[in-house]
């Protein structure tokens, strides 16, 4: 017959001890520095789709276009380290699971025995009898141990659970560095064609000049001018194809390409005006504070079950609630004033096109040069990025503001 020991409290303390080592250990390193592709990649699909998704929404997410709706889902499903954190969850939480399954198997030995103890009729004696009431209080104590362990696998394994908490904060700080990212490259984009007018602005500029100086209307200073403006414009744009080109790869990577299989990055659309129109600063303040990760990790800090300690841990929390909401206010005050100037903006871009349009007009009856025409062209391009430009620093602030809102506001 097998030897029972109590083994009750130490399957507790290792579910315990196991679970608090993989937290502790998302929680202090959950992602590498580098953001590596996903060596599966978009554009390989799975035999079956994902959970939570439809068949025209991943078909979406494997095309070989980055639409900014997109990020969110991308970064989950594509990002080599988020895939990483997510697995590592998983895989305790089968480690854990097999706990569970260990107690019971353990219950159902002890059942077995003291069944076996019954039949053989080892209960006609007092010794038997203890023996027989020993196993069966060996059976339910395993077999609650293993419901514990079971029902505590199922409410850690839910997304919206604390343990993930480590792993979701992850995903949402990638979600929103990648949208910044984005945001980032659709302004150089947009600046890329002002510095383009203005580039073919100073080569005509400098032609023009070459000619005059052989004409003797243009001095040597001049001429050195209008090159310097040229190489300028040229240097400029070369930079900014520069910076093109790193935002681009760092989206991609960060979204799950490989280097060198890079899709199409679609337009950011239009902000949604709704966004700013539904803020309501005092439940949204309250939204930031209830869900700021800093916070509530203050809140289960130790306060050494002290009177000192508890009022230490108080002061403590107010103190980071007052920074959230002075931080909110300060960020939805930058919103107001993004807002402004994309409003002025506007006013000035539709303002250009109305000279535009008279300038053509002028331009066809001959009332000004090419030379004036282009420099009137610029002004147009210049006044549609200053538009495009502002409209992508509002919608910076309302991305701020609304992730704010999910914890993530750092004071």
């Amino acid at each position: 017959m097998r030897k029972y020991v109590p083994k009750v409290k130490g399957q507790q303390m290792h579910l315990c001890l196991l679970l608090a080592a993989v937290f502790l250990n998302l929680m202090v390193n959950p992602f590498p520095a580098v953001m590596a592709a996903y060596t599966n990649g978009p554009g390989i699909l799975p035999v079956s789709v994902p959970e939570g998704y439809d068949e025209d929404t991943w078909e979406r997410l494997n095309d070989n276009l980055l639409e900014y709706e997109e990020l969110a889902d991308r970064i989950k499903e594509f990002n080599s380290n988020m895939i990483s954190a997510d697995g590592a969850f998983q895989a305790a939480m089968e480690d854990v699971s097999d706990e569970a399954r260990s107690a019971y198997k353990e219950a159902e030995d002890y059942r077995n025995d003291a069944d076996d103890l019954r039949d053989s009729g080892g209960t006609s004696t007092v010794e038997g009898q203890i023996m027989y009431a020993t196993l069966r209080a060996y059976q339910k104590a395993m077999q609650s141990t293993g419901d514990q362990i079971s029902r505590a696998v199922e409410v850690n394994s839910r997304p919206n659970s604390s343990s993930y908490g480590s792993v979701r904060k992850a995903w949402k700080q990638l979600t929103s560095a990648a949208q910044q990212v984005m945001l980032g490259y659709s302004t150089a984009v947009s600046q890329k064609n002002t510095l383009l007018a203005m580039e073919e602005m100073y080569d005509r500029i400098y032609d023009s000049t070459v000619k005059k100086q052989k004409l003797g209307m243009a001095t040597d200073a001049e001429l050195l001018a209008a090159k310097k403006n040229a190489l300028a414009a040229k240097s400029s744009l070369s930079s900014l194809d520069n910076t093109i080109d790193s935002l681009r790869s760092t989206l991609c990577l960060m979204t799950g390409w490989n280097e060198g299989d890079f899709p199409e990055i679609c337009p950011v659309p239009p902000l949604d005006m709704e966004r700013i129109e539904k803020i309501n600063l005092e439940t949204d303040t309250d939204a930031a504070i209830r869900n700021n990760y800093t916070i509530i990790s203050t809140r289960h800090e130790d306060s050494d079950q002290t009177s000192a300690g508890f009022k230490s841990k108080a002061r403590s929390v107010s103190q980071s609630e007052q920074m959230v909401a002075i931080e909110l206010e300060n960020i939805y005050g930058d919103i107001k004033k993004n807002m402004k100037e994309y409003e002025a903006s506007v006013t000035a871009y539709e303002q250009a096109l109305i000279t535009q349009k008279a300038a053509n007009v002028q331009l066809q009856n001959g009332m000004i040069s090419c030379s004036d025409y282009l420099g009137l062209q610029i002004s147009v391009f210049q006044a549609e990025g200053e538009k495009n430009s502002s409209e992508l620093a509002l919608r910076r602030s309302v991305e701020e503001y609304y992730w704010a809102t999910e914890g993530l506001l750092d004071f």
